[in-house]
């Protein structure tokens, strides 16, 4: 079986988090990607710990798969190279601030002239224009700008998720666009340019936050665990650990109350817009319920109501969960000859097509030979 992007050569100008996670989705279906890196330095990310060896674990998390070629993007020669490279590739990914790939010359005006083909796509905290473009951004800034950040953590005091949402976010949209760049080069023959903004990403999940506001000019606060849409929607202790549940409509509360008990079906609980208003006092009652149950009956309980439910897991127990590992989703990297590393396999499966272990990630440089000999092959 083949790969859905077998084929495909990405030229990877990208560092730390956004634009590795793009291409690294692309690696898993089978792209051959090869990261541009500065020869003295690398990305910012072969520093970042846990160290295994002479590694990084982060940056095998994100790279593994790729090639590194050790070119100097600053330098006239190194940039002479990287256009002599563009019209052996179908797309071009970068994530350096606005303004910085048109100083090396290796901007889209430019490399389109090399080849018309070429979808080129550009990561950024703002986006190409617009009065902030300028502005350098990492993940928390974008969470902030964008707001997340005020509509995350508890009312005194707004917080960050834990992971890099707003990366990951701003990588798989760059994802989507330029596999719609490439879908749309098929049918006219031409590439594209793919403009895509961290804050842009993130403010586009805030789910119907800003339609709340259009319509009733009343800002959304900070909830904690909570929805503002649905009642149930929370995290409750149990005898031993954690879990949550959602109840979305009348129909699940129904079951919830036959499973609970007629203590909470009440009148004031009778719907939704109910449940929200009066949520304080239904919170108690469950958080009662629940109290009095370890975390393996009661999830047993709920999902025989067929509630929608689950623990709040660890990262230690996720290292060996059977789902995840069903799933593919616990990739064993060797990084080199004495250390194996646990990181996460990708996360789309799609019929008739291999999944493959793609290996560990590229030492600094070390397919600049190949690349540069392939290169010299097809000049003469």
């Amino acid at each position: 079986m083949s790969r859905p992007l077998e084929h495909v050569r990405v030229l990877d100008f990208t560092r730390i988090f956004s634009g590795p996670y793009t291409t690294l989705l692309f690696a898993d279906m089978g792209a051959e990607v090869v990261k541009v890196e500065h020869p003295e330095y690398g990305d910012d990310s072969r520093l970042y710990g846990p160290i295994i060896g002479d590694t990084s674990g982060y940056f095998e998390t994100l790279n593994r798969g790729k090639k590194s070629i050790a070119i100097d993007y600053r330098s006239e020669h190194g940039q002479q190279i990287l256009r002599q490279l563009t019209p052996h590739f179908d797309i071009v990914v970068e994530n350096f601030r606005v303004g910085q790939m048109a100083r090396y010359g290796l901007d889209y005006p430019v490399l389109r002239e090399l080849n018309p083909r070429l979808v080129y796509a550009s990561i950024s905290g703002y986006g190409q224009f617009g009065d902030k473009a300028h502005l350098g951004c990492y993940d928390i800034v974008a969470q902030a700008a964008s707001g997340l950040m005020s509509l995350t953590g508890l009312p005194q005091m707004p917080l960050k998720t834990g992971p890099a949402i707003a990366d990951a976010i701003s990588g798989l949209t760059a994802a989507v666009g330029i596999l719609g760049a490439l879908f749309r080069r098929e049918k006219m023959g031409e590439g594209a340019y793919v403009d895509v903004a961290m804050v842009d990403s993130v403010f586009a999940i805030l789910e119907n936050t800003l339609a709340t506001y259009s319509a009733t000019q009343q800002v959304p606060d900070r909830q904690g665990n909570t929805d503002a849409a649905i009642a149930p929607f929370d995290a409750f202790e149990v005898m031993d650990g954690w879990v949550v549940l959602a109840i979305g409509n009348n129909r699940l509360w129904q079951r919830f109350v036959s499973l609970v008990g007629e203590h909470i079906n009440r009148p004031e609980f009778a719907n939704n817009e109910l449940r929200l208003q009066n949520y304080n006092q239904l919170r108690s009652l469950i958080a009662d319920w629940l109290a009095h149950h370890p975390t393996e009956t009661a999830l047993k309980l709920l999902q025989e109501a067929q509630i929608p439910s689950g623990p709040i897991r660890t990262i230690d127990e996720l290292a060996t969960d059977a789902q995840l590992e069903a799933r593919d989703m616990l990739l064993k990297v060797q990084v080199d000859d004495e250390h194996l590393l646990t990181v996460p396999g990708s996360p789309i499966h799609i019929s008739g097509a291999s999944r493959t272990n793609t290996g560990r990630a590229p030492k600094l440089g070390e397919h600049t030979s190949e690349i540069l000999a392939e290169l010299e092959a097809v000049s003469h």
